[in-house]
């Protein structure tokens, strides 16, 4: 049995996800094939460096992927693999995702992920693999 979710049903889950609101992430818009999030940068996500810690930078990416996904595809899925790279440190202020899939197969789908600050500059770029669950 495949569960078919419009895409608000969508988005409400990922609002309502306990990790997403922990995380203070926010989503700007969430429409089919057009998803992007924000979340503004908290003390308690710094490394010792000052820095925003790569585990934020990484959940972002993750969370955008899926949610980006499930958008186009109105199909759970589950990160299989995740790789991220870090391209520049970020202490204060806002970041922005986006993402993109790269391809999809049946049960499989590659997702790039992107992390921006407020001036627009790339800080992240991350390439996830999903398995897509229809049950």
């Amino acid at each position: 049995m495949v569960l078919t979710m419009d895409v608000e049903d969508i988005r409400k889950e990922f609002e309502n996800c306990p990790y997403f609101h922990y995380m203070g992430l926010e989503i700007i818009f969430f429409e089919k094939e057009n998803v992007r999030i924000q979340l503004n940068i908290k003390p308690e996500f710094l490394n010792t460096n000052g820095t925003l810690h790569g585990g934020v930078y990484a959940a972002a990416i993750d969370f955008i992927q899926s949610m980006h996904l499930r958008s186009v595809t109105n199909t759970r899925c589950v990160t299989t693999n995740l790789t991220i790279h870090f391209t520049a440190p970020i202490k204060t202020g806002t970041i922005f995702a986006e993402a993109s899939i790269i391809s999809r197969g049946h049960k499989t789908a590659f997702v790039d992920g992107i992390l921006k600050d407020e001036n627009g500059k790339v800080i992240s770029k991350g390439t996830g693999t999903f398995k897509l669950i229809y049950s």
